[in-house]
């Protein structure tokens, strides 16, 4: 096969979607680049041109994914981002003490509206052993 694939974007169930855009825009700082409330859809496109779409086809499914992983471009990022969101998202999981010093993705898991866990990390050790 000749052809060239890469992923474009990932489309989730939602029956939040105010509450949804609310969470990635001034949680995350994640400016919407389309919203239409009638037609039921939200899309965030990253740095990459990935794309995070939610559709209001149904309660959430959040159990068939793991996590969204989302790389932020240094561990300062992660830190700053951590200390922004303690208190205004639900930590899941922070995975920064056991990748200080390993090769890993240093950063934490959240949970938005709908029970979708983002990791957000920077991969690779945040210090030299």
């Amino acid at each position: 096969m000749s052809a060239i694939f890469r992923c474009q974007h990932i489309c989730l169930k939602t029956d939040r979607l105010p509450e949804t855009r609310d969470f990635y825009a001034n949680i995350l700082g994640l400016a919407p680049t389309y919203y239409d409330e009638t037609v039921g859809v939200l899309a965030i496109t990253l740095a990459d041109g990935f794309v995070l779409r939610f559709e209001t086809a149904g309660p959430p499914e959040p159990s068939g994914i793991r996590f969204i992983g989302l790389e932020l471009n240094s561990f300062a990022a992660v830190d700053s981002l951590f200390e922004e969101l303690v208190g205004r998202a639900r930590i899941v999981e922070d995975l920064r003490a056991r990748y200080t010093t390993i090769k890993g993705p240093y950063g934490f898991i959240i949970e938005d509206p709908n029970g979708y866990r983002l990791k957000l990390f920077k991969y690779g050790p945040r210090t030299q052993p």
